[in-house]
Protein backbone atom coordinates (compact mmCIF):
# COMPACT_ATOMS: atom_id res chain seq x y z
CA UNK A 1 0.00 0.00 0.00
CA UNK A 2 2.47 2.67 1.10
CA UNK A 3 5.54 0.89 -0.33
CA UNK A 4 5.39 2.69 -3.66
CA UNK A 5 5.21 6.09 -1.98
CA UNK A 6 8.06 5.27 0.42
CA UNK A 7 10.22 4.19 -2.51
CA UNK A 8 9.44 7.43 -4.34
CA UNK A 9 10.34 9.47 -1.25
CA UNK A 10 13.60 7.56 -0.94
CA UNK A 11 14.49 8.32 -4.54
CA UNK A 12 13.69 12.00 -4.09
CA UNK A 13 15.88 12.14 -0.98
CA UNK A 14 18.90 10.80 -2.87
CA UNK A 15 19.75 14.29 -4.01
CA UNK A 16 20.83 15.75 -7.31
CA UNK A 17 22.56 12.58 -8.48
CA UNK A 18 19.18 11.20 -9.56
CA UNK A 19 16.70 12.85 -11.87
CA UNK A 20 13.34 13.48 -10.22
CA UNK A 21 10.78 10.84 -11.19
CA UNK A 22 7.74 11.93 -13.15
CA UNK A 23 4.74 12.51 -10.91
CA UNK A 24 1.94 9.97 -11.03
CA UNK A 25 -1.29 11.40 -12.37
CA UNK A 26 -4.91 10.44 -12.28
CA UNK A 27 -6.38 11.55 -15.62
CA UNK A 28 -10.09 11.82 -16.36
CA UNK A 29 -11.33 12.98 -19.76
CA UNK A 30 -14.78 13.43 -21.25
CA UNK A 31 -15.80 15.30 -24.39
CA UNK A 32 -16.45 18.42 -22.26
CA UNK A 33 -13.83 18.18 -19.52
CA UNK A 34 -10.27 17.16 -18.82
CA UNK A 35 -8.94 16.78 -15.27
CA UNK A 36 -5.39 15.77 -14.35
CA UNK A 37 -4.75 15.20 -10.65
CA UNK A 38 -1.20 14.76 -9.33
CA UNK A 39 -0.85 11.81 -6.93
CA UNK A 40 2.05 12.09 -4.46
CA UNK A 41 2.82 11.64 -0.77
CA UNK A 42 -0.76 10.86 0.33
CA UNK A 43 -1.95 13.96 -1.53
CA UNK A 44 -4.10 14.55 -4.57
CA UNK A 45 -3.62 17.96 -6.16
CA UNK A 46 -4.74 19.92 -9.21
CA UNK A 47 -6.42 23.23 -9.92
CA UNK A 48 -9.74 21.64 -8.86
CA UNK A 49 -8.65 19.09 -6.24
CA UNK A 50 -6.54 19.50 -3.09
CA UNK A 51 -6.90 16.47 -0.81
CA UNK A 52 -4.72 15.05 1.96
CA UNK A 53 -4.99 11.46 3.19
CA UNK A 54 -4.01 11.71 6.87
CA UNK A 55 -2.47 9.02 9.08
CA UNK A 56 -5.53 9.10 11.36
CA UNK A 57 -7.56 7.66 8.44
CA UNK A 58 -9.16 10.97 7.48
CA UNK A 59 -9.33 12.76 4.15
CA UNK A 60 -9.46 16.55 4.22
CA UNK A 61 -9.39 19.29 1.62
CA UNK A 62 -11.33 20.75 -1.28
CA UNK A 63 -12.60 19.25 -4.53
CA UNK A 64 -14.37 21.16 -7.29
CA UNK A 65 -15.18 24.03 -4.95
CA UNK A 66 -16.60 21.80 -2.21
CA UNK A 67 -15.08 20.95 1.18
CA UNK A 68 -14.15 17.29 1.73
CA UNK A 69 -14.20 15.83 5.24
CA UNK A 70 -14.09 12.02 5.29
CA UNK A 71 -13.12 9.23 7.68
CA UNK A 72 -12.09 5.75 6.55
CA UNK A 73 -12.78 2.95 9.02
CA UNK A 74 -13.47 -0.77 8.65
CA UNK A 75 -13.97 -0.66 4.86
CA UNK A 76 -16.38 2.29 5.16
CA UNK A 77 -15.91 5.87 4.00
CA UNK A 78 -18.08 8.34 5.96
CA UNK A 79 -18.31 12.09 6.25
CA UNK A 80 -19.27 14.84 3.85
CA UNK A 81 -18.56 16.11 0.35
CA UNK A 82 -19.80 19.66 0.15
CA UNK A 83 -22.53 19.82 2.72
CA UNK A 84 -23.90 16.43 1.71
CA UNK A 85 -23.37 13.05 3.39
CA UNK A 86 -20.98 10.31 2.34
CA UNK A 87 -21.49 6.73 3.47
CA UNK A 88 -19.79 4.19 1.19
CA UNK A 89 -19.11 0.54 1.94
CA UNK A 90 -16.01 -0.76 0.15
CA UNK A 91 -15.52 -4.48 -0.41
CA UNK A 92 -12.90 -6.40 -2.35
CA UNK A 93 -14.31 -9.56 -3.92
CA UNK A 94 -12.19 -11.72 -6.21
CA UNK A 95 -10.16 -8.91 -7.80
CA UNK A 96 -13.14 -6.52 -7.95
CA UNK A 97 -13.47 -3.49 -5.72
CA UNK A 98 -17.12 -2.66 -4.98
CA UNK A 99 -18.30 0.70 -3.60
CA UNK A 100 -21.95 1.00 -2.56
CA UNK A 101 -23.86 3.66 -0.63
CA UNK A 102 -24.11 7.42 -0.96
CA UNK A 103 -21.54 9.98 -2.05
CA UNK A 104 -22.38 13.65 -1.69
CA UNK A 105 -25.93 12.62 -0.83
CA UNK A 106 -26.37 10.71 -4.11
CA UNK A 107 -26.79 6.98 -4.60
CA UNK A 108 -23.53 5.40 -5.66
CA UNK A 109 -22.73 1.87 -6.72
CA UNK A 110 -19.67 1.13 -8.84
CA UNK A 111 -17.15 -1.63 -9.38
CA UNK A 112 -13.48 -1.45 -10.30
CA UNK A 113 -11.66 -4.49 -11.63
CA UNK A 114 -8.52 -5.01 -13.71
CA UNK A 115 -10.83 -5.33 -16.75
CA UNK A 116 -13.44 -2.60 -16.24
CA UNK A 117 -15.05 0.19 -14.23
CA UNK A 118 -18.85 0.08 -14.23
CA UNK A 119 -21.69 1.52 -12.23
CA UNK A 120 -23.33 4.73 -11.12
CA UNK A 121 -21.93 7.72 -9.25
CA UNK A 122 -24.62 10.31 -8.63
CA UNK A 123 -26.33 11.24 -11.90
CA UNK A 124 -23.73 9.48 -14.08
CA UNK A 125 -23.48 5.85 -15.17
CA UNK A 126 -20.19 4.46 -16.49
CA UNK A 127 -19.04 1.59 -18.67
CA UNK A 128 -15.25 1.76 -19.04
CA UNK A 129 -13.07 -1.11 -20.29
CA UNK A 130 -9.32 -1.53 -19.86
CA UNK A 131 -7.32 -0.60 -22.96
CA UNK A 132 -3.86 -0.87 -21.43
CA UNK A 133 -2.54 -1.66 -17.95
CA UNK A 134 -3.60 1.67 -16.37
CA UNK A 135 -6.10 3.18 -18.83
CA UNK A 136 -9.85 2.61 -19.09
CA UNK A 137 -11.98 3.90 -21.99
CA UNK A 138 -15.66 3.83 -22.78
CA UNK A 139 -18.80 5.82 -22.23
CA UNK A 140 -20.93 7.47 -19.61
CA UNK A 141 -24.48 8.72 -19.43
CA UNK A 142 -25.15 11.81 -17.30
CA UNK A 143 -28.60 13.34 -17.06
CA UNK A 144 -29.69 11.42 -20.17
CA UNK A 145 -26.71 12.62 -22.26
CA UNK A 146 -24.42 9.96 -23.73
CA UNK A 147 -20.67 10.65 -23.92
CA UNK A 148 -18.73 8.00 -25.86
CA UNK A 149 -15.30 9.58 -25.39
CA UNK A 150 -14.51 8.94 -21.71
CA UNK A 151 -11.06 7.87 -20.54
CA UNK A 152 -9.58 7.34 -17.11
CA UNK A 153 -5.94 6.63 -16.28
CA UNK A 154 -5.19 5.37 -12.76
CA UNK A 155 -1.57 5.41 -11.53
CA UNK A 156 -0.40 2.29 -9.70
CA UNK A 157 0.39 4.35 -6.58
CA UNK A 158 -3.31 5.16 -6.23
CA UNK A 159 -4.57 1.74 -7.34
CA UNK A 160 -2.69 0.13 -4.44
CA UNK A 161 -4.96 1.64 -1.76
CA UNK A 162 -8.65 0.66 -1.99
CA UNK A 163 -10.11 3.51 0.08
CA UNK A 164 -7.98 6.22 -1.55
CA UNK A 165 -8.93 4.88 -4.98
CA UNK A 166 -12.67 4.81 -4.17
CA UNK A 167 -12.50 8.33 -2.71
CA UNK A 168 -10.68 9.74 -5.75
CA UNK A 169 -12.94 7.96 -8.25
CA UNK A 170 -16.13 9.00 -6.43
CA UNK A 171 -15.10 12.65 -6.58
CA UNK A 172 -14.01 12.56 -10.24
CA UNK A 173 -16.81 10.38 -11.59
CA UNK A 174 -19.48 12.49 -9.84
CA UNK A 175 -18.52 15.49 -12.01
Amino acid sequence: MKTTRLLALGLLACGPALAAPAADSLNFRTKDRSVTVRVADDQLSSADVQLSFKEDDTVRGQAFGRPVNLTVKDDTIRGSYGQRPVNLNVTDKEDTLDATGTFGGQVTSFQVSPQQITGTVGACSYELLITRHDRYEGYRTCGGKLDKSVSLTIPSSLADDDEELVTALSILLAQ
